[in-house]
């Protein structure tokens, strides 16, 4: 793997095992990414708003943090069903996707491209990654946590941000 000897990348990265972070930061320091760790799509959001990021990488199953609109949409799907199992990240994207389809303000204020999201996640449902890819994020882009050590993920990031990614 190479390291480069340019200015640091930027990473927003929405883990709810926030206190990971710390073990996730190590390998992408060693390939000059800063990682700036949420662990709440309320505080992602915000980020978002005031930042710019080279590469995002998301956690499809987070808690939905202070933000009033997020616990609402939680507790309406309760309502609609008992068993729902919240993925916030996942509703953080669509968010987003509909923000851009509509281009209303929030997508103007912001600037984030789908095309630089890495979903890490135990998520592994492929009607939910036929949806991801329906926002610009390929299959190549998600990795899982279950069978992925972090060196590989780096790995990832390096190969998707060089344009060198191959699906093995």
């Amino acid at each position: 793997m190479k390291i480069s000897n340019s200015k640091m990348k930027k990473v927003l990265w929405l883990e709810d095992q926030y206190e990971d972070l710390i073990d996730y930061s190590s390998p992408l320091a060693r390939i000059n990414y800063l990682v700036e760790p949420v662990n709440s799509v309320s505080e992602a959001l915000e980020k978002l708003k005031k930042e710019e990021y080279d590469l995002y990488i998301f956690d499809l199953k987070t808690i939905p943090g202070d933000a009033l609109e997020w616990q609402e949409l939680d507790d309406r799907k309760r309502e609609e069903n008992p068993d729902f199992d919240p993925y916030l990240g996942l509703e953080l994207l669509r968010y987003l996707n509909n923000s851009r389809k509509n281009q209303d303000k929030l997508w103007q204020e912001i600037k984030f491209d789908f095309g630089k999201v890495i979903v890490f996640s135990v998520v592994s449902d492929k009607d939910i990654f036929d949806e991801l890819e329906s926002f610009g994020i390929p299959d190549k882009q998600i990795v899982s946590k279950s069978g992925s050590t972090l060196d590989t993920l780096a790995k990832v990031i390096v190969e998707i941000q060089e344009g060198n990614y191959e699906e093995s």
